[in-house]
C-alpha cells in the first residue's frame, strides 16, 4: 500500500559535496515530488479543440489524432503527483486534489484510489467545469495546459511563462545550450533557408511556435521539394486558424537523443529535484514520443548535463522567480557538449515513468529499470480493471517487493482496449522478457 506523501519524513538526497558548481541538484524520493504539490489542484488535462474550439489550429484532440478513447489517457498522470490516499489518516489538511476527465476509465481511477496512489479527487467535463472546481477547492492549479490571462490569478503558471517556456522561439533567451537555428516570418522563408541549415545531408526540421504538443508543429524535410511542401502546410493552416507567422528552422543534430526533467520549488532554491535522465525513443515519424530509458539518479549520471539544467533552471528564475513545477527539456548529447532542442515547463509522458522509479527505489531501495509498454490487446471495450484480473499480482506494487517487477497504470483507453503501461524490472532484460509476455497474451 503506498502512504500518503504528507506523513513522510523522507528528505532529498544531496549528490555533490558543500561547494561543488552542481550542490543544488539533489536526488527526490517519491513523497518528497508528491509533497512538492501539497495543498493544490493539478491537472494533466490538455486544453484542446475538444474543451476550446478556438485551439484546433494547434492542439487537436488525442481522440482525432488516436482515436476515441485516447484524450482520456494522460490525464491520469496527474495522479502520480497525487499526495495520496492513506486508510490510516484519512483526509489530512494540505492534501492536493486530482482533476480527471469525466470520461477517464473510471476502474483505473479504483485501482490508484485503492492501492494508495490517489487520494482526493474530481471529475471534469469541460474547461468550464475545470475552472469551477479549482475556484471551489480555494486552491491553485498546477496545471499541465496554460489555461488563459483571465485564469492566472488560480494558476501556479502563468500564461506569460507557459508561452515563453513551451513555445519554439525563444530557446536562445532560455539556454546557451540551443542549436543553431533561424527565427523567421513563415512568409520569407524561402529554399535559401533549407539549403543554409542542410548540414552534411542532414535532415531540415521546421518548427511552428503555437506551444504545440504531441509532436504538432514539427515537419521535417528530407528534399528542398518537401520543404516547399511543409512550408505550404504550414502557411495555410496559419492563415486558416490566424495562428503565429514566427518559424524555426533548425539543422538535424546529430548525437544521442535524451531529456532531462527537474522539479522547482521557488520556496527551496537550493534543492532542485532531478526527476528524470533519459534516453528517448521517438516513433517512426522521428517526432512523436514514445518512450524512455530512464537512468539511476547518480552523480555521474547528472554531472554531464548538470551544468545545462542550472543554466536553465537559473534564467528561468531571474525572469520569473515564481517558475514552479517540472522542467523538462529534450536534448542531443554530442561530442562538443548538450545540444537542448525542447523545453517545457510541465509534466512529459515520461513523468508517471519516473514516479513509478521513485516508487520502485522507495519499495526496495534498488534502482530498477522502468520504461513504457504500449499495449494492445485487441478487445474493444476491455477496461483496466478487468485487464488487472487477468494480470494479477503483477500490477500490486508489492509485486515490485516480492519479485522485483511491476507493471503500474500511466494511462487507459477502454474504448479501444489500448493500455500504457509502467513495466518495472529487475533491469532491461527482465523488462523485456515482461513485455513478451503481454505481447503474446490472448486477452477477453
Amino acid at each position: 500500500m503506498i502512504r500518503n506523501a504528507l506523513t513522510s519524513s523522507d528528505e532529498v538526497e544531496p549528490l555533490f559535496a558543500e561547494g561543488h558548481p552542481l550542490r543544488r541538484l539533489v536526488r527526490p524520493t517519491f513523497d518528497t515530488i508528491r509533497r512538492t504539490f501539497r495543498d493544490l489542484c493539478v491537472s494533466a488535462i490538455w486544453i484542446d479543440d475538444s474543451y476550446d474550439p478556438s485551439r484546433e489550429g494547434f492542439r487537436p484532440s488525442y481522440d482525432k489524432l488516436y482515436g476515441p478513447g485516447s484524450a482520456s489517457m494522460m490525464p491520469f498522470v496527474a495522479s502520480w503527483m497525487s499526495t495520496g490516499h492513506d486508510a490510516d489518516h484519512g483526509a489530512l489538511r494540505d492534501d492536493n486534489l486530482v482533476l480527471l476527465p469525466a470520461d477517464v476509465d473510471k476502474t483505473i481511477v479504483e485501482y490508484a484510489r485503492r492501492i494508495g496512489l490517489l487520494g482526493a479527487h474530481a471529475y471534469v467535463g469541460d474547461i468550464h467545469e475545470l475552472k469551477r472546481a479549482v475556484r471551489a477547492s480555494g486552491r491553485r492549479v498546477y496545471s499541465i495546459d496554460d489555461l488563459g490571462p483571465d485564469f492566472d490569478d488560480h494558476s501556479v503558471i502563468g500564461s506569460e511563462l507557459s508561452a515563453w517556456l513551451n513555445s519554439k522561439e525563444r530557446l536562445s533567451t532560455i539556454t546557451r545550450h540551443a542549436p543553431a537555428e533561424v527565427v523567421k516570418d513563415m512568409y520569407d522563408a524561402t529554399l535559401a533557408d533549407y539549403q543554409a541549415m542542410r548540414r552534411d545531408g542532414g535532415r531540415v526540421f521546421l518548427k511552428t511556435c503555437n506551444t504545440e504538443s504531441a509532436g504538432a508543429g514539427v515537419f521535417i524535410a528530407d528534399s528542398a521539394e518537401q520543404f516547399e511542401a511543409h512550408l505550404a502546410t504550414i502557411r495555410d493552416k496559419q492563415r486558416r486558424y490566424g495562428l503565429s507567422r514566427k518559424l524555426v528552422i533548425q539543422p538535424e543534430i546529430t548525437g544521442r537523443n535524451r531529456s532531462f526533467q527537474v522539479l522547482l520549488d521557488p520556496s527551496a532554491r537550493d534543492r532542485i529535484q532531478v526527476i528524470a535522465l533519459t534516453d528517448q525513443l521517438v516513433e517512426a515519424d522521428g517526432k512523436t514520443y514514445k518512450a524512455s530509458i530512464n537512468h539511476p539518479i547518480t552523480r555521474e549520471n547528472v554531472e554531464p548535463i548538470g551544468a545545462a539544467i542550472l543554466d536553465m533552471v537559473d534564467r528561468i528564475w531571474a525572469k520569473h522567480p515564481e517558475a514552479f513545477g517540472f522542467l523538462m527539456s529534450d536534448y542531443f548529447e554530442t561530442k562538443d557538449g548538450p545540444i537542448i532542442y525542447d523545453p517545457g515547463i510541465r509534466p512529459t509522458g515520461n513523468t508517471a515513468t519516473a514516479m513509478a522509479y521513485f516508487l520502485a527505489r522507495k519499495l526496495t531501495g534498488e534502482d530498477l529499470f522502468a520504461s513504457l509498454i504500449h499495449l494492445h490487446t485487441k478487445v474493444p471495450g476491455l477496461d483496466y480493471g478487468r485487464f488487472a484480473e487477468q494480470v494479477g499480482s503483477l500490477v500490486d506494487p508489492g509485486n515490485l517487493v516480492r519479485e522485483r517487477r511491476a507493471l503500474l497504470p500511466w494511462g487507459w483507453n477502454a474504448v479501444q482496449g489500448f493500455g500504457m503501461l509502467i513495466g518495472v524490472a529487475a533491469n532491461e532484460a527482465e523488462f523485456g522478457r515482461m513485455r513478451d509476455e503481454l505481447a503474446g497474451r490472448e486477452w477477453s
